[in-house]
């Protein structure tokens, strides 16, 4: 059941009402009742998968708050299931049957287990209750990634209903609708030509055809969180944001501070710093700490630490050469900032220049393209095809060449795409400067505020179509 189609509009108009009817201590019970339903129009199979995960997560974290002694045990013994699991699905012969946000729940399992066992959270006694945890049908199928003590608090408490959260929320799922139907899609019909025959894709074409992926991958993905965020919070209950205004950060490692950012919080606390904290990396710190080498014995750590993180990011991605170079490729990029950290302080410093706006906007340029350049690993359906794509760039490139381009695009997607990309350009400024858009229009005037919505609303029923949906930019994981 997609975000955009009008039987979730249905089923969530039903959910909506029937939540806020009820007294407040079955309001989580009519949350687990919908979300299996949600979940079990994806498939029996899927949902049968769903609730098998559900019990070894509730068992698992039983076991471990019984077992203290044995908890460390326990706990690998429950992730290993859950990641032997995903490993298997992710193979060549039985990957289609892989379930709709498998990845995204299977971490979230994780992270609950460890933080049990960390003493971190209380264990849920009621098996419904871990359900409901690992299948709340906004964020089921894509996340965000939750900190499972927050998360448990909204899932929960019971919330009462709130015009101002209802009216943000039904904003949030407009503007989502307008950047995944109208941007992220309309962009898909001009780019999937290339990638679908990346040979016959030369010269500024590929340059072309990358920028637009670049601004599909984020309209389609945050587009989607924008639907979940403002779905929950029609029901009072507040999810993690997931994007920050990514393409005008000025470094890698800012711009994944700023993108998915749930995933890397999560690979963080449960990857990162756990890998710092291991003997190898011990021995690495103590080694260059008695020879006075400060630089190494802080950065060598943290490049082991971010080798194991970025591996294990690009496998969860998914089993395919594609994803480890991309995942490499970004680890790669910050590791070498790592490195040179010092001799980028000593140029910054150097000058009054290197610390102006002109250069802030001059590393945004710089990042945004090395990002487009990250995702010609990504979006390509292998290896071999993100190299032509890579060797074709240099070819071919003239002026009118890249005139003939622009004559052949469709002025009527042009015109549907060009609109809502500067209302998305627009917003994301005016949230980088710290006044979120879709809370400013909140505050506006009644007429204004309507005024908004017609728009929203018009946009997103002209520009939808009636081309036939193709698929999403981003990867299902």
């Amino acid at each position: 059941m997609l975000f955009t189609t009008l039987e979730y509009a249905y089923f969530f108009a039903a959910v909506f009402l029937i939540y806020h009817l009820i007294p407040e201590r079955f309001k989580w019970v009519v949350l687990c009742a919908a979300s299996g339903y949600f979940y079990f129009k994806a498939g029996v199979y899927a949902f049968v998968l769903l609730a098998a995960i559900s019990l070894v997560s509730y068992a698992g974290a039983l076991l471990i708050d019984r077992y203290r002694k044995k908890s460390g045990i326990l706990l690998t013994a429950s992730v290993l299931i859950i990641l032997l699991t995903m490993a298997l699905m992710r193979l060549p012969f039985v990957s289609f049957i892989m379930p709709l946000g498998y990845s995204f729940y299977a971490l979230q399992c994780i992270a609950y287990m460890t933080e049990v066992q960390r003493e971190g959270i209380e264990v849920m006694k009621n098996p419904l209750k871990v359900f409901l945890y690992v299948s709340y049908f906004p964020h089921v199928l894509q996340g965000p990634f939750e900190d499972p003590s927050e998360y448990m608090t909204e899932l929960f408490a019971g919330h009462g209903f709130s015009y101002e959260k209802a009216r943000e929320g039904m904003l949030r799922i407009l503007w989502g609708l307008l950047k995944k139907l109208v941007i992220a899609d309309r962009i898909g019909y001009i780019v999937d030509p290339a990638f679908e025959d990346p040979a016959g894709c030369t010269g500024f074409r590929v340059l072309y055809v990358m920028a637009l992926y670049t601004i599909q991958l984020y309209a389609d993905f945050s587009g989607y969180m924008d639907m979940a965020i403002g779905s929950s919070k029609m029901l009072g209950i507040e999810i993690r944001e997931n994007f920050n205004v990514p393409y005008l950060s000025k470094s890698m490692a800012e711009f994944w501070r700023r993108w998915h950012m749930s995933l890397g919080l999560w690979f963080k606390a449960y990857v990162f710093y756990p890998v710092l904290r291991t003997k190898p990396c011990a021995a690495l710190r103590t080694h260059f700490k008695k020879k006075k080498n400060r630089y190494l014995m802080n950065t060598l750590p943290t490049a082991v630490a971010l080798t194991v993180n970025w591996t294990l990011i690009g496998l969860w991605h998914g089993f395919d050469a594609n994803y480890l170079a991309y995942d490499w490729f970004c680890g790669a990029v910050i590791i070498l900032s790592e490195f040179l950290k010092p001799v980028y302080d000593k140029i910054n410093s150097s000058s009054k220049f290197f610390k102006s706006s002109f250069c802030d906007g001059l590393r945004v340029i710089r990042n945004f393209v090395l990002v487009m350049f990250s995702f010609m690993f990504f979006r390509p359906a292998t290896l071999q095809d993100s190299f032509t794509l890579m060797g074709n760039a240099f070819h071919g490139m003239n002026l009118m060449q890249c005139l003939q381009m622009a004559y052949n695009v469709n002025s009527y997607d042009l015109f549907l795409i060009v609109v809502p990309l500067i209302m998305l350009i627009v917003a994301d400024v005016l949230k980088y400067k710290g006044k979120d858009p879709v809370t400013l229009s909140a505050k506006a005037p009644t007429a204004v505020r309507w005024a908004v919505y017609i728009i929203l609303i018009l946009m997103i029923y002209i520009g939808k179509g009636d081309r036939s949906v193709p698929g999403p930019a981003y990867i299902v994981f």
